[in-house]
Formats: structure tokens, C-alpha cells, sequence
């Protein structure tokens, strides 16, 4: 995402408008299957969107330190955007529902384009374009989970935990 996604000025433009942006890079040698490869500029930008799974979390936070949103695995700048531009609009009090409206729409995009292109559903991933897209629908769905929502809450509360005892280490 480095490469392509945070290369974007739109992306940092908004980012550094709107939000806090926090970067945590993971060591190349801590993964479960040994050293992580190093890909071309072009190898990423033509990386399926959702890929990388759990191994890639990005956590979309107001500026309070409220997580609004965790998105996992590699997404393109224009679907960044457009999660970021989702986000603005969620509290505390309506992200639930928020979520689940955004999830709803997005597995209809993606039932929409298995109706529309019926002989490009029968495809690999690798062979059409319009599979890929209805499988990062279906991924990008699944971020707005309840189980997400479990896990942001579970971050918040992290986030809050950090940030009292620094501050209790400052008065100290």
C-alpha cells in the first residue's frame, strides 16, 4: 500500500486533511511463513484488492483517536478514498447501522455484476477483471462486520488504555 495506495496525492491529501495517520511497520522477518517478498511498484499496483488478508490492517481513525473503521488487506487509492469519505459521516452512535447499510450495498454491487456479466462469474480470479472486483466487494464487506465492529471496539479501548497512562506518566 506504501507504493501504490499511500503514493496517491489524493489519498495523502485527505489523509493529512481529516485524519491522524499512524504507520506501523512490520518487520519483513516476522511473518509465519519466513521473510515477506519484496514486489515491483508494478506487481502492487496490479495486486488483487483485498489481498493480503489479516496480515494488512488499516485502522481509519478520527482525529480524537475515536476508530471509526479497520480495513484488512491491500486497497486501492480510489477504494481508500472511498472508504475514507464513508467514514466521515460515522459516530460512535450510528456506526453500527452505518455499517451495515455499507455492507448491504456493497454485496449488491457485487450480486449486481454476477447478474450483469453472467459468462465472466464462471472465470478465475486471475483470468477477468470483473471476478476480482466482485470478490474485493465481498472483502471489503466483510470489513464492515459486526465481528470489525468487535474488534475496533476492542482497539478504542486499547487506544484509551495507552493513552491515559502516558498521560499519567506525564504528571507524575
Amino acid at each position: 500500500m506504501r507504493t501504490v495506495t499511500f503514493a496517491d496525492p489524493k489519498v495523502v491529501d485527505l489523509l493529512n486533511e481529516r485524519y491522524v495517520v499512524v504507520w506501523n511497520n512490520h518487520s519483513q522477518d516476522r511473518t509465519a511463513k519466513g521473510p515477506q517478498p519484496v514486489y515491483t511498484r508494478e506487481e502492487m499496483a496490479a495486486y488483487p484488492e483485498g489481498g493480503g488478508g489479516t496480515n494488512l490492517y488499516t485502522m481509519i481513525t478520527s482525529p480524537d483517536g475515536v476508530v471509526l473503521n479497520v480495513l484488512t488487506g491491500f486497497w486501492s487509492a480510489g477504494t481508500l478514498l472511498d472508504e475514507l469519505e464513508f467514514c466521515r459521516g460515522l459516530t460512535p452512535e450510528n456506526r453500527a447501522t452505518s455499517q451495515a447499510a455499507r455492507r448491504t450495498a456493497l454485496r449488491q454491487e457485487a450480486a449486481k455484476l454476477q447478474t450483469d456479466f453472467p459468462e465472466e462469474a464462471r472465470k478465475r480470479p486471475k483470468e477477468s477483471a470483473t471476478v476480482r472486483r466482485m470478490a474485493a466487494l465481498q472483502l471489503l464487506a466483510g470489513c464492515h462486520e459486526q465481528n470489525i465492529l468487535a474488534t475496533v471496539q476492542a482497539i478504542d479501548e486499547y487506544l484509551v488504555s495507552i493513552s491515559e497512562r502516558s498521560r499519567a506518566r506525564m504528571f507524575v
